[in-house]
């Protein structure tokens, strides 16, 4: 009876312990930081394909309406790819009968002219080689993880490949002036890990000659790369850039403004395999930490920028959940729930580890949309009808967040809550908080959380609070209410619209005396909530 008693009342003790709300401490006097929005970049390697489509501009138009998005990365710039028999890439290059160059820049400068008509930024890959310069020796890439083969050597003319990406560059800036071209980024290739280990000081001439063929048209513009995505090639690469002979100059050292590598939660390869492996935002951590302590060892890299310029929960956007069902979260709300559990615990590794993430792109576009089929799984970001899929709309959650980042405790980082606070002034605070666990299988359960915000100035406050889980403003959850329809034509599309439009949850209004707030959250497994706090 007595270790009956005693089991009763640890049992007590521990569900007690477990109720308690999780608590953290909000301080909107204390600024810890800008907020960059370094998270407001997308590609895909169809970008320049759907960019003349509908379902491409409609895409640009809600980045643009949303402001959910600053920079577009894009593959095949300067040569034509086929990819399901659909053209994707632009062939610039041609010669005429007597060998000289003949440059075509007007699809290029028109699909530029989409993006920055609406604000938007290229990441201007400078990639692959035209057919007219492609080396006719058989140096294909020995392939990557996922099995895809691109034609990794040098132009079988060194100089014409220079003289093309000059006349390129001079061109951007007398269609779109020096002034606009100065703040995109110019990248040297991607993904070079498939180059041949014996041929991979071609590589490093490829980037050098990049260097002297874009700077020698404006020194202030932005140039780096390699966008590769090993550990080993980018601690190779900075060995070279830093200490290796130039191939141009001769001297030691190439310029490089920008770091860029590839980040993904899970290598398509592993999808469905056994054991069962879920992404996890750690991954995103480890490999970051990695990379600032790569490159602490080199003073001369102070100051370059560090990107992320392709990220995702998996890898291999066109696998889809018909093949592969563990696809699911590309469809509904975890996706956006990875996305603001990554930016909190970059956010972190910036703070404590003076180590910035500049740059963090998601590869993915409109590609559903343009085949009409709802959540196949796909790694973009809007489906059929132009509907968003829910983790365009964590990019218009995050996108509300306001200029100056302010003090968040209560928690470490990286676990299951999170909070991301901003204000854009003493009378306005914005929040994200977020429970999300990677593991979870069970989603029937709730947390308390609460938020205790000091700093605020006195007066009538209004809360506004937009919630984002399998009932509020979710396409996917909307969309599975319907019974999964095949395709716009079968789908009920204002209802899915008014799912994707941001609306509010909860609203309330409260009088502060001393500048203090307490909100109490009961918040879903796998779910968030943007918090708008406004004294009037």
């Amino acid at each position: 009876m007595k270790f009956t008693l005693i089991t009763l009342l640890l049992l007590f003790y521990s569900a007690t312990i477990f109720a308690q709300p999780h608590v953290f401490k909000v301080d909107a006097n204390k600024i810890v930081g800008k907020n960059t929005q370094f998270w407001k970049a997308a590609g895909t390697d169809l970008l320049y394909y759907l960019s003349e489509k509908p379902s491409g501009q409609a895409l640009l138009d809600r980045m643009d309406e949303t402001n959910s998005c600053v920079y577009l990365r894009n593959h095949y710039t300067l040569t034509q790819h086929i990819r399901e028999g659909l053209e994707v890439g632009i062939e610039v290059y041609s010669e005429d009968e007597n060998g000289n160059a003949v440059y075509d820049f007007s699809r290029v400068n028109k699909i530029y002219g989409e993006f920055v008509k609406r604000g938007l930024k290229p990441v201007v890959e400078c990639d692959y080689l035209p057919r007219g310069l492609a080396s006719d020796e058989k140096r294909s890439s020995e392939g990557n993880d996922e099995g895809m083969s691109i034609k990794n050597a040098g132009p079988k003319d060194w100089d014409k490949w220079h003289d093309l990406l000059s006349a390129f560059t001079k061109n951007l800036i007398e269609t779109f002036g020096a002034e606009e071209v100065r703040t995109w980024y110019f990248e040297v290739w991607n993904e070079p890990d498939g180059w041949k280990q014996s041929d991979i000081e071609t590589f490093y001439k490829l980037y050098d000659v990049f260097v002297d063929a874009i700077t020698s048209v404006d020194q202030e513009l932005k140039v780096g790369g390699p966008a590769c995505y090993h550990d080993w090639f980018l601690k190779n690469f900075i060995e070279h850039v830093v200490n290796g002979t130039n191939h141009v100059t001769g001297k030691k050292g190439t310029r490089i403004d920008f770091i860029s590598y590839h980040i993904y939660g899970l290598s398509g390869g592993w999808l469905n395999g056994e054991p069962v492996i879920k992404p996890q935002v750690q991954r995103f951590s480890q490999s970051v930490l990695w990379v600032s302590r790569l490159l602490e060892k080199y003073e001369t890299l102070k100051g370059v920028e560090f990107h992320i310029n392709e990220w995702g929960m998996s890898s291999n956007f066109q696998k889809t959940v018909a093949d592969f069902p563990d696809l699911h979260y590309r469809n509904s709300e975890e996706s956006p729930l990875f996305l603001a559990k990554m930016v909190d615990c970059l956010y972190a590794i910036e703070d404590n580890y003076d180590f910035p993430t500049s740059m963090l792109l998601y590869w993915g576009g409109a590609w559903e949309a343009e085949k009409d089929g709802f959540f196949l799984g796909n790694r973009g970001l809007t489906t059929a009808g132009n509907i968003p899929k829910p983790i365009q709309t964590g990019y218009e959650m995050l996108a509300q967040l306001g200029e100056a980042r302010i003090d968040v405790s209560g928690s470490r980082i990286g676990r299951r809550y999170g909070v991301l606070a901003t204000k854009s002034s003493n009378k306005e605070v914005q929040l994200i908080v977020y429970n999300y666990n990677e593991t979870d299988d069970d989603l029937s359960i709730y947390d308390d959380v609460e938020i205790k915000i000091s700093g605020m100035a006195k007066g009538n406050c209004s809360i506004e609070e937009y919630s984002l889980d399998r009932k509020n403003n979710n396409t996917y959850r909307e969309w599975q209410k319907q019974g999964s329809p095949k395709t716009s034509k079968d789908a009920d599309l204002k209802s899915l619209q008014k799912a994707a439009d941001l609306s509010v949850t909860k609203s309330s209004k409260v009088k502060t005396e001393d500048g203090e707030i307490g909100l109490k959250i009961k918040l879903p497994r796998h779910s968030m909530k943007l918090i708008k706090i406004i004294i009037n």
